[in-house]
């Protein structure tokens, strides 16, 4: 059986908020909301939503950049707060994008069960490929498709949030760790996109004092670190990054982007 037919008490309807159960190809709630699986093995909750500005390259840039060691700080540094403060239960990854930073985060969902959640289909059908035990599912932020007080943690990486339902589906003992870009976050790329960028500079105070209005901060961490680039992972950054998009890629010199400043700020917190 499917690995999310398994897990089906996990989930609840996005539009009636009932409780799903396995079928034999789909998940469906008493109300008749039926929720088919792909042949590639995820579900889709938002079968009508329209296509996102990412496509499948942007995915694939992605995924080769992540893999490519800019992150293992951070990663290290979730599994460690993981561990002490979220030990249990089922693992949200809330804004998955293509999965690399879950697949790293949970290597064996035999273990704990992962959940990658995100509204970009692309991004889940990457993410789905090849198996492996992961749970993905293409879903709105602000209607989880997730049972209340079911995930023993979120992660909320690099990516858009909705508070409300994190608080909503995480366990009482749960956690949930946000990671925010610091101010010198991909500052080179910026530097070489100034001209096109609508703000030169930028600062996460507002997004951080999101998270401390909502949540009891358990723990606060800071990675900043800068790394050379060859001239493919510099082609890969600038076509994965918000920063570039809306901008002609052939008006950027990918080839004077020469090194990387990741600077993250990682938040732990339960709601208040």
């Amino acid at each position: 059986m499917n690995a999310i037919l398994r897990q089906a008490d996990l989930f609840r309807c996005p539009i009636c908020q009932g409780r799903l159960r396995a079928g034999e190809t789909s998940l469906r709630c008493e109300a008749g909301h039926d929720f088919a699986l792909s042949r590639k093995g995820y579900v889709d909750f938002c079968p009508a939503a329209k296509a996102g500005a990412y496509d499948e390259s942007l995915f694939e840039s992605r995924e080769r950049f992540i893999t490519g060691g800019f992150y293992e700080s951070m990663l290290a540094h979730i599994c460690d707060m993981l561990q002490r403060l979220a030990p249990e239960g089922p693992l949200l990854d809330a804004g998955c994008g293509e999965g690399s930073f879950l697949k790293v985060i949970l290597p064996d969902p035999a273990i704990r069960i992962g959940l990658g959640l995100d509204l970009s289909r692309p991004g889940i059908r990457r993410a789905s490929r090849g198996g492996g035990g992961w749970l993905w599912a293409v879903g709105d932020l602000a209607k989880l498709p997730v049972q209340t007080g079911a995930a023993g943690a979120i992660l909320n990486i690099l990516s858009p949030a909705n508070y409300p339902e994190f608080a909503r589906v995480l366990s009482p003992a749960g956690a949930v760790l946000k990671v925010v870009p610091g101010e010198g976050y991909l500052q080179e790329v910026r530097a070489l996109a100034r001209d096109r960028l609508r703000r030169e500079s930028y600062s996460n105070e507002r997004v951080v004092k999101l998270f401390e209005d909502r949540f009891r901060v358990l723990e606060r961490r800071e990675i900043r670190e800068t790394f050379p680039l060859t001239e493919a992972q510099a082609a890969d950054l600038i076509a994965m990054t918000p920063l570039t998009q809306g901008i002609e890629k052939e008006q950027l010199d990918v080839a004077a982007l020469r090194s990387v400043t990741i600077h993250l700020h990682i938040l732990a917190g339960r709601p208040q």
